[in-house]
């Protein structure tokens, strides 16, 4: 694919998914966001990143990202052309940044349009094909073959072969001259939408403390409320997202926070990014402002001053009222 800039590759995988039948919402060009897409079709929910240049996608954006695509139940992608080590990402193939899938538009659209997922992966030493292995040992077997049989026939160590029945993948060459030696296709998709997410250590950036006063006295009266599971964004159109949790046991109060501190110009353009993100997520979306106000703002998204939220007693309330507001909306 000739070099593509983040606008025309995010337009393109818009219209991919959406080809394809995925409810999509999309966050701007311009955003500068730790997302760009996220798009829904059934049950799978997958959240992605659009960077052409992946090297670019640092640490605290992963951090966030992942935060994120737990929260919403989702698959966190990079979709990218290039790197520092891969003028061209290939078709098939899959790297990781900090744990994160990175993929092309190409393998992207085999992976929704067909269901055909890579099967290549790169990693410390070189690439490396996913192998079903005992496919791989079925197959030496049907044709009789010792390990030190086919070793000698593929050109690598007993030993090698053993390990690729047990615990190790084969380089691309390697795994070709398998397929070819047994007349048996061993590779096998890398479920990329499966892939463990590990959590990291929290960046600097997002250490306690970092929130402006107003933001501090919102996370305290939430956390007055039961929901402790608090994270506070700085690359998303959302200001937080939190879970209620009593007793260590989730109630399924989950809910995305938008904030009206007067910094931002955009406010009624993050209010609709949430507003859809919410819907598609099966997620609540309130927004919080100091006192109230008679704007665009509460008629777009149940809102609550901070004196409204001092009074509750119980997240309880907070579930109750917002259904109220969140009727209102729709008869207005």
């Amino acid at each position: 694919m000739s070099k593509k800039t983040s606008q025309e590759l995010l337009k393109l995988v818009s219209l991919k998914l959406r080809l394809n039948h995925f409810q999509t919402v999309n966050l701007s060009s311009s955003s500068k966001a730790c997302f760009d897409i996220i798009a829904k079709k059934g049950n799978r929910t997958i959240i992605l990143k659009i960077e052409p240049y992946v090297d670019n996608f640092n640490r605290e954006k992963s951090y966030e990202l992942k935060s994120i695509a737990q929260f919403l139940e989702a698959s966190p992608i990079i979709v990218g052309t290039r790197g520092r080590r891969f003028k061209n990402i290939d078709e098939g193939l899959v790297l990781l940044r900090y744990g994160i899938p990175v993929v092309s538009p190409e393998t992207l659209e085999s992976l929704i349009a067909e269901g055909i997922p890579p099967i290549v992966y790169c990693s410390r030493g070189g690439y490396f094909v996913n192998i079903d292995r005992k496919l791989l040992r079925r197959a030496r077997m049907e044709k009789n073959y010792s390990y030190t049989e086919l070793a000698h026939l593929v050109g690598v160590a007993r030993s090698t072969v053993y390990e690729y029945e047990h615990n190790i993948n084969p380089p691309p060459e390697i795994a070709a001259r398998l397929e070819n030696v047994l007349k048996t296709s061993i590779a096998e998709g890398i479920p990329i939408f499966e892939i463990e997410i590990q959590n990291e250590e929290k960046p600097e950036s997002y250490l306690s403390g970092n929130l402006s006063p107003f933001k501090e006295e919102i996370a305290s009266l939430l956390e007055n409320l039961g929901v402790i599971s608090q994270f506070w964004t700085h690359q998303s159109p959302f200001d937080a997202f939190g879970e209620h949790q009593s007793d260590q046991v989730k109630s399924g109060l989950n809910v995305l926070v938008c904030v009206d501190d007067s910094h931002h110009s955009n406010v009624i353009k993050r209010i609709n990014t949430t507003v859809n993100i919410a819907s598609l997520a099966k997620r609540r979306a309130i927004m919080i402002v100091d006192e109230e106000q008679d704007n665009q703002i509460s008629q777009k998204m149940p809102t609550f001053t901070l004196d409204e939220l001092q009074q509750m007693q119980r997240a309880f309330e907070l579930v109750k009222k917002w259904a109220k507001k969140q009727k209102e909306l729709k008869f207005t």
